[in-house]
């Protein structure tokens, strides 16, 4: 057995989307779903009780490392935010965009790990480096400690409140913890959820001081209104995707990655129905607000132009929201490109029923943004 492949099994074992929440947040969010674990996830969930209580210790030594700096922090520049369903290119866009030096970004390590990344991430990086692949499971994109990552992560460590948690517990539903919708979670959940993502940016912005924070999180395409709310002046990137490739990639990460961390085993057509209502819940939030977002402070692109012409793309978006630095950040990206040169992407057939299925329950999406059957 080779190194890669030693690797690649050594990192099955303990994989997990959230596995940043303290031991106190774990049995909130189990307690919620009625500890409902199936005897086939039991080792999950020993792996989840065990990083629980490492978080716990380790979050004890990380207020010394900003004492109460955290407390009296502003968030001087309003982040940039990368809305769009899962899958949409979103993270290609942050890798890209993560590339001027005008911004800055959570790392990987910094959005796992939320509760103690000031403290422990010298050491951890290294150990992280070490247990993961160089690559993502679901699309063979760069996974390194350092690499650009979703937010949403951090917070739903930070808080247990979150869709994402519905890949821990995809039969339960917790429905009042993890929707989309700001305004359908319970009263404490919302605030829970306002303080994690409040505290988070303050502290990204004490550690990334004096640069702007560019994030990118699909849920967040169902926020706006909470986001203007709690960050004014925020600027927003939406970027769409062909819908039939966006079911199939989807479909691919339950598959491939969101399967290894399930708390409970669902069956083929519960994880269909999640696509198929996440897809639909997400563009009816933005459509519903996307009024909200002053003149000047949305673009929105699709990911087909950005991957023909990515520098043209780039620029379209510094041009709409007036964003400075372009000339010093296309070299960069430039020279980002050439170094994935090589990457294809994953290929996958869609069935007819598949394709029927798609077409009747994301109809309105496809007339909206212009996407029409293969």
């Amino acid at each position: 057995m080779n190194r890669t492949v030693e690797k690649e099994n050594r990192w099955r074992v303990p994989l997990q989307i959230i596995p940043g929440m303290r031991l106190g947040t774990l049995m909130s969010v189990l307690r919620r779903n009625r500890f409902k674990v199936d005897r086939k996830c039991s080792g999950r969930l020993v792996f989840l009780l065990l990083m629980g209580a490492l978080n716990s210790i380790l979050s004890r030594y990380e207020k010394p490392c900003y004492g109460s700096s955290l407390e009296d922090a502003c968030i001087v520049k309003p982040p940039l935010f990368i809305l769009g369903h899962m899958r949409s290119g979103t993270t290609h866009l942050h890798h890209l965009m993560s590339q001027d030096w005008n911004f800055d970004f959570p790392s990987t390590y910094q959005a796992i790990f939320p509760h103690h990344y000031c403290y422990s991430q010298e050491d951890g990086c290294r150990i992280f480096d070490w247990l993961v692949p160089n690559k993502r499971p679901m699309d063979n994109v760069a996974f390194r400690a350092s690499t650009p990552h979703e937010d949403e992560f951090a917070v739903a460590a930070l808080c247990g409140i979150s869709p994402y948690m519905r890949i821990l517990f995809p039969m339960t539903e917790d429905a009042g913890y993890m929707a989309f919708d700001p305004q359908s979670l319970q009263p404490d959940a919302l605030e829970s959820w306002k303080d994690a993502m409040t505290c988070y940016i303050k502290k990204l912005s004490l550690w990334k001081h004096p640069k702007r924070i560019l994030l990118k999180s699909p849920p967040h395409t169902g926020r706006i209104p909470m986001l203007l709310s709690l960050f004014p002046g925020a600027q927003f990137i939406h970027i769409i995707r062909n819908p039939y490739d966006v079911y199939l990639s989807t479909r691919h990460l339950w598959m491939s990655t969101f399967a290894h961390s399930h708390l409970q085993m669902p069956d083929r057509e519960t994880i269909d129905e999640i696509i198929l209502s996440w897809y639909m819940e997400l563009f009816f939030l933005f459509e519903r607000d996307r009024h909200l977002i002053p003149a000047g402070a949305l673009h929105e692109l699709k990911y087909e132009d950005l991957e023909r012409d990515p520098l043209q793309s780039l620029e379209s978006i510094y041009d709409s929201l007036k964003l400075p630095g372009f000339d010093r950040f296309s070299t960069r990206t430039s020279q980002y490109l050439e170094t994935i040169k090589g990457y294809r992407k994953n290929k996958f057939q869609l069935d007819d029923a598949s394709r029927e299925k798609v077409m009747m329950r994301w109809r309105t999406a496809f007339d909206s943004y212009g996407y029409r059957e293969p």
